[in-house]
């Protein structure tokens, strides 16, 4: 726990706000490498990838395109229905982590995964994988804390504002559906307005809870499994970069990389002062999708048997994107490790400062992910997609 605390300080104190595509986010991931060389892992490579710095930079201009197709339609209801269908298809492809949001229309940085692997005593029988992020977020009235216990349905209603707006050729008929794409419009500039206010007035953030501590629990974890192998498990370490501007670190990691029959137990957010969380689901009100049944049923046996841990089930947690949500989309195994009360403390503010991190919640995390590592080594997991 106490090298948790030191890696999770380093990275919120001693690089600071660690944005996406930024010379911090670098110098995070090239601080984490060399403490875990130090720590006994080998061959801990940094792999680069095409990023961008922002969710803003793509949703942004897909949800201002929504937002003003109807006064385009005006001059030119084709151009105006094209556009409303371009929005939707960016929106929908977004959604389902397509190749839209990974080309060089969208990003124009560099972003860089680090990865190490752990081969086990024995044959190998299984591979788990363990996710976290190092870069960290920028704030906004979208992450005000009266906002965020709300943020999954917000989400959700944005997105299916998306898709009425481009009804408008059938809806548009009736007086009705006239003002039921109006209202989708309207919902669509408010939240490329909130987009565009995140961009100018937002700021980079410390990102102690989201996620040096995740970064500092799973390399940790790792450390410990370098020292004695698992017995039949290989383990990955992936620590991403790029997850808070479209979880782009991992949708490289899945599209570079055979990952089939893997197991991914990802780390987010798991040192704020707030109940330790397992996810049941990701996504948000819309739209989910299911964690690995195999991993859940762990995660309840360790809950039933370690009452002293505090561990317990929660919907969907933040309603945005995890690093696991891109493995459950193409139908992988995944599930995540949170803290989380009503909403994730400090969420992407500016007081998620690693002075706000509980030595307890850094415990408890490891307590629950030495526990989760042993049962997947044991077999317990498999068989369950």
């Amino acid at each position: 726990m106490a090298r948790a605390r030191e890696w999770t300080t380093m990275l919120a104190s001693g690089v600071g706000p660690r944005r996406p595509c930024s010379d911090a986010e670098r110098e995070g991931a090239e601080a984490l490498r060399e403490r875990l060389l130090e720590s006994g892992l080998a061959g801990v490579d940094l792999t680069g990838f095409r990023s961008r710095a922002s969710f803003g930079s793509l949703y942004g201009p897909v949800l201002a395109a929504a937002a003003s197709a109807g006064l385009v339609g005006r001059l030119s209801p084709r151009l105006g229905t094209g556009l409303s269908l371009a929005a939707l298809a960016a929106g929908f492809d977004e959604g389902r982590f397509g190749r839209i949001g990974e080309s060089r229309l969208t990003c124009h940085g560099e972003s860089r995964n680090l990865v190490a692997t752990i081969e086990p005593k024995g044959e190998v029988v299984r591979t788990l994988c363990l996710v976290s992020h190092l870069d960290s977020s920028r704030s906004g009235l979208m992450f005000h804390p009266s906002v965020t216990p709300y943020l999954g349905r917000l989400s959700g209603l944005v997105g299916a504002a998306l898709g009425i707006q481009a009804l408008d050729p059938v809806l548009g008929r009736h007086r009705a559906g006239r003002g039921l794409v109006g209202a989708a419009r309207l919902l669509c500039g408010l939240g490329a307005a909130l987009m565009l206010e995140r961009e100018i007035r937002g700021e980079d953030v410390p990102g102690a809870n989201d996620n040096a501590s995740g970064a500092a629990v799973s390399g940790v974890l790792a450390s410990e499994v370098a020292v004695e192998p698992l017995k039949g498990t290989r383990l990955v370490l992936l620590v991403t970069g790029s997850e808070e501007s479209g979880v782009l670190g991992m949708r490289s990691f899945l599209r570079t990389t055979k990952t089939s029959g893997w197991l991914f137990l990802n780390f987010d957010g798991v040192g704020g002062d707030a109940p330790l969380r397992y996810l049941e689901r990701e996504g948000n009100a819309m739209q989910s999708w299911p964690a690995d049944s195999g991993i859940l049923e762990v995660m309840r046996r360790i809950e039933r048997e370690r009452p002293d841990l505090g561990l317990s089930p929660i919907a969907l947690g933040s309603g945005l994107p995890y690093d696991s949500t891109p493995v459950l989309v193409r139908g992988g195994r995944a599930a995540t490790l949170g803290v989380q009360a009503e909403s994730i403390p400090d969420y992407h503010a500016p007081t998620d400062t690693a002075d706000r991190i509980s030595d307890r919640s850094l415990g408890r995390a490891i307590e629950v992910g030495r526990a989760v590592i042993a049962a997947v080594d044991r077999g317990e997991a498999d068989g369950r997609p």
